[in-house]
């Protein structure tokens, strides 16, 4: 691992290479902890859940239809390649 420089205890000397804590910068640690909070409240609200509703019923949709959605899919590639199409 690599270290960061100044990562250096109170009387000077190195902190030990085997503390993965020492490796990553605060400022990271506290981002990835509001991240992670974040996260975590999102999959308990009521949008996740509708979320997960939805998703399930487009999966039983596709397997119950499977050629309408793949005619959908390539309409819609079709469609966006042709909007996003750059003359060169």
């Amino acid at each position: 691992m690599q270290e960061i420089p100044g990562s250096q205890g109170n009387n000077g000397e190195q902190e030990p290479k085997n503390s993965a804590t020492s490796h990553i910068p605060e400022q990271v640690e506290v981002i990835s902890d509001n991240i992670s909070k974040m996260y975590n409240q999102f999959r308990e609200s009521e949008q996740y859940e509708e979320i997960r509703d939805k998703a399930a019923k487009v999966r039983e949709y596709i397997k119950d239809n499977p050629v309408p959605s793949v005619l959908m899919s390539l309409g819609t590639g079709i469609i966006l390649g042709l909007l996003f199409h750059r003359k060169r």
